[in-house]
């Protein structure tokens, strides 16, 4: 007589990102040039000037980004990673930059009434090969239409999140 044991066995998928909660990306031109951005550039500069400023790098009047770019590459650090906030009437914006993540996947998607960016880029030199990540999530305060959230990205990789507020009743 054979004693067979069955079994049944239920594979659970991890949990990826809604596909149905992912945002297109608008693409744009070059962010301190094209007027799309132009009410947000303000703050996104002094952002880059307080990051010039922490590790004491001169900043180029001619190329604001490139002074930028190069304190980056020097201190890849989180902290040195460009993010600005901007409010009106009738919007919040975040930007952020992204440049190092633009040839890589970048993704912006509204979940439990968050937005959360993603970039993530793998790399190859030689024999080596290195990946890196990031994942921010942000909360906008008083009442936003989160499915009115767009996202657009200039040229040189910097994302603006905008996200629609619901209008107080008077």
């Amino acid at each position: 007589m054979e004693n067979k044991n069955t079994s049944t066995r239920i594979e659970q998928k991890p949990e990826s990102p809604k596909e149905d909660s992912l945002l297109p990306i608008v693409e744009k031109g070059l962010f301190l040039h094209d007027s799309f951005f132009e009410d947000i550039q303000k703050h996104f500069e002094t952002a880059i000037d307080q990051i010039l400023d922490t590790w004491g790098e001169a900043r180029s009047v001619s190329d604001l980004m490139s002074s930028y770019r190069r304190v980056k590459e020097r201190n890849l650090q989180q902290e040195n990673q460009v993010m600005a906030f901007s409010e009106d009437d009738q919007n919040h914006k975040v930007v952020l930059d992204v440049h190092d993540f633009k040839s890589g996947d970048v993704k912006v998607r509204v979940e439990d009434n968050q937005v959360v960016v993603e970039g993530r880029v793998e790399k190859e030199e030689d024999d080596f090969k290195s990946m890196k990540s990031f994942c921010r999530r942000f909360n906008f305060p008083g009442k936003v239409a989160m499915e009115g959230v767009t996202s657009a990205m200039s040229f040189d990789g910097v994302l603006t999140v905008t996200a629609p507020k619901i209008p107080q009743a008077a």
